[in-house]
């Protein structure tokens, strides 16, 4: 390239870069599993064939929770998770969605002794596990109040650091309203 070309793409060239970090010129995060894109909508049945959308619940943080009822530090975290469902972030923009590897009738029963108040869908096939490949539970999905993914856990998953980000995640959806 001749150098009196490049003289004259160099303005052009940093137009380009000034222009493309300006407020409002940030591209829409494209859908993927990834952190910082929009989350693929997740859904299921739950134990009573009720249809359940990840979608359903835009405009709240979103703690996408993979566990089984089979499953020991799951179940551990169970009065933990009921706690902040039921008094932290009761009547905020919260939402914990369970995806429990399970039959419906297993996890039908498991409610009878442990009720959880939020929603699950049973994935007794892994499918969706699958999908997000997921090792190990208990592992989640944090998903913010526009449908993006915030932070994956997806090899097991860490209680404090999880809850930090769903708080950090919920006073954002709080400041948006």
């Amino acid at each position: 390239m001749s150098t009196r070309r490049l003289v004259l793409l160099l303005p052009v060239a940093a137009l380009v870069g000034i222009l493309a970090v300006q407020p409002g010129c940030e591209s829409a995060p494209v859908e993927g599993h990834r952190v910082g894109n929009v989350c693929p909508d997740i859904s299921g049945q739950d134990a009573d064939g009720k249809v359940i959308r990840l979608s359903d619940y835009r405009g709240k943080a979103v703690l996408v929770n993979f566990w089984g009822t089979w499953c020991p530090p799951c179940r551990t975290l169970l009065p933990h998770e009921r706690q902040m469902v039921e008094r932290k972030y009761k009547d905020r923009p919260f939402v914990l969605l369970g995806v429990a590897q399970d039959s419906a009738d297993t996890l039908k029963e498991f409610q009878k002794d442990f009720p959880m108040p939020w929603p699950n869908i049973v994935d007794g096939t892994r499918l969706i596990a699958r999908q997000w490949n997921v090792e190990a539970v208990p592992s989640g999905l944090l998903v913010n109040h526009r449908g993006v993914i915030r932070n994956r856990w997806l090899d097991g998953i860490n209680p404090d650091e999880a809850w930090a980000a769903v708080d950090a995640a919920v006073q954002e959806a709080e400041k948006a309203r």
